[in-house]
């Protein structure tokens, strides 16, 4: 028995020092209570998410941006601004045989619970989808969604559209209240009292809403 316990304690001693040497890295997981503490302009939220990738970012990252936001080296990282699309994938996924079963308007996650993606209930969450007048301009296509007036250019997988649209998209789904589609100069606002499948536009850099980075890992990004 002193044996094993004195095994098990070389063992807990070796894994520590294996891991401050390798200088691991830890970032806080957004939760019920601190995810939807800070607000900002559309126009913000883009390049600021962005920077959570350079020195002293959120991301423990040194990395180096070029002017329409792309990195300077390949990290492995793409930290960024949710897109529609990207937003339409979460919300398609919380009504599906794997999200939260309740069907309700406005869910606290994709799942009903803590084990889901965490929604902000009482506030809009803009995301990077923008009019034709593309108020991101400058900024990689990588990083938007690009609509026009017309409602036919809800993209596969935004959960945008309606009945009437080539992609009908998922308006009305839930019970979400409003479908109001993005004009020229606009960008797309979802969630909060119009529902998990709402969505409404307004102006990228003069109202101020929840934002959300998506962090896409693999080789070469």
């Amino acid at each position: 028995m002193k044996n094993k316990k004195i095994g098990i304690t070389l063992i807990l001693l070796i894994t520590l020092i294996f891991l401050w040497s390798g200088n691991v890295k830890a970032a806080l997981q957004a939760n019920p209570s601190t995810h939807t503490k800070k607000t900002d302009y559309l126009t913000n939220w883009v390049p600021n998410i962005r920077k959570m990738e350079a020195t002293d970012g959120a991301m423990g990252l040194s990395e180096t941006l070029k002017s329409d936001l792309t990195s300077n080296t390949s990290n492995g990282i793409d930290v960024h601004c949710m897109r529609t699309t990207e937003y339409g994938a979460m919300a398609i996924l919380s009504a599906s045989g794997y999200g939260n079963p309740s069907n309700e308007k406005s869910p606290t996650s994709t799942t009903g619970n803590n084990t889901g993606v965490m929604l902000p209930t009482s506030s809009y969450e803009w995301t990077a989808g923008i009019g034709a007048a593309n108020l991101l301009s400058g900024v990689n296509s990588r990083y938007y969604d690009l609509y026009t007036s017309d409602r036919n250019s809800a993209k596969a997988g935004d959960a945008l559209g309606s009945a009437t649209a080539t992609n009908p998209g998922c308006a009305g789904w839930h019970s979400a209240t409003s479908s109001n589609w993005v004009s020229s100069s606009y960008g797309f606002f979802r969630g909060g009292s119009v529902g998990m499948f709402g969505f409404v536009y307004d102006n990228p850099s003069l109202s101020s809403y929840v934002g959300r980075a998506v962090a896409v890992c693999g080789a070469g990004l």
